[in-house]
C-alpha cells in the first residue's frame, strides 16, 4: 500500500502547486479570498508572519487537534501543510502576479483563481492520500452526513468567515461567491476525476503500520 501511495506523491505535489496558485490569485485580484483565507489574512496581519506561514502554522495548530478527534493524517495531509503556505510566500515573492487597479484585471485574476483553487483542491482529495486539515474537516462531515459537499462545505465556510471577520482578515464579494459556489465547482472536478468522498477512504500514516 505504501508503495501505491508513494507512486501518487508527484500527482499530489503538482495538485498542491495548483491550489496555491489559486489562493494566490484570489489574494491578489483584491475581490475576496475564501473564509480560511480571511481568517488567515487576519492573523497574517496582527502577527506579522508572512501569509503563507500563517497558513501553515494553523495547519499544524488543526493536525494536533485531529489526533485528539481521532482524525489521522495521510501522506497528503502532511505534504499540504508542509508544502501550500511555501508555495504561496514563494509565489507572492516573485513579484509575478502584481496587478494594476484595472477593474478588467482584478476580475480576470479573481475568475481563473476561483477555478484554479477549485481544480487543485479536488484533484488533490482525490488522490486518496488524505485531504489537507481544513478540506478534511468537510470531506469528513460528507462522510457521516453522507449529505453532498456541496451544502456541506459552504455551512462550515460560513462558521470559518464569521471568526475571520473578528480576526480583522479583509473580505469582499469575491468571498461571498467563493462561500457560496466553490462546493458546487469542486464537486464538478470530482466527478470529473470520478472520485466519489461518500465512499472513498482516504490512506492515513497509521494502516501503513497495520498493512492496510
Amino acid at each position: 500500500m505504501l508503495k501505491r501511495d508513494i507512486k501518487r506523491v508527484p500527482l499530489l505535489v503538482f495538485a498542491l502547486f495548483v491550489l496555491s496558485l489559486g489562493i494566490v490569485l484570489l489574494k491578489q485580484s483584491g475581490i475576496g479570498l475564501d473564509p480560511w483565507g480571511v481568517f488567515h489574512e487576519g492573523m497574517s496581519d496582527v502577527t506579522g508572519i508572512k501569509f503563507g506561514a500563517i497558513i501553515e502554522i494553523i495547519g499544524y495548530i488543526i493536525l494536533v487537534f485531529s489526533f485528539f478527534l481521532k482524525i489521522y493524517p495521510g501522506i497528503g495531509t502532511v505534504l499540504n501543510i508542509f508544502l501550500v503556505g511555501k508555495f504561496i510566500d514563494l509565489l507572492l515573492e516573485s513579484n509575478l502576479f502584481e496587478i494594476s487597479d484595472s477593474v478588467i484585471m482584478q476580475l480576470l485574476f479573481f475568475i481563473v483563481g476561483f477555478i484554479v483553487l477549485n481544480f487543485g483542491r479536488a484533484l488533490y482529495i482525490s488522490c486518496n492520500l488524505g485531504a489537507g486539515p481544513r478540506d478534511g474537516l468537510f470531506v469528513g462531515v460528507v462522510k457521516f452526513t453522507k449529505i453532498d459537499v456541496k451544502y456541506v462545505k459552504p455551512a462550515i465556510e460560513i462558521i470559518v468567515f464569521t471568526i475571520g471577520v473578528i480576526f480583522g482578515g479583509t473580505y469582499g464579494i469575491g468571498t461571498l461567491i467563493l462561500m457560496l459556489f466553490s462546493g458546487y465547482f469542486v464537486d464538478v472536478f470530482f466527478k470529473l476525476f470520478k472520485y466519489d468522498p461518500k465512499t472513498k477512504t482516504n490512506s492515513n500514516i497509521l494502516s501503513y503500520f497495520k498493512g492496510q
